[in-house]
């Protein structure tokens, strides 16, 4: 969607989980927390092509 950004509901949300399962990872950094956030960024890259993690 042109125009998405950080005040769209569900880009809030999603943005939300990344930022709770970042920190997560920072506690335990293993495996499976990574693959949670790495899954995390491809679902919103997906929901909003063309956004930019480097907040």
């Amino acid at each position: 969607m042109p125009g998405m950004n950080e005040d769209h509901p569900v880009m809030n949300a999603l943005l939300q989980q990344l930022r709770s399962l970042n920190e997560q990872y920072s506690d335990l950094p293993n495996e499976l927390n990574r693959y949670r956030v790495v899954r995390q960024e491809q679902l919103i890259a997906q929901w909003a092509p063309g956004f930019s993690f480097a907040v």
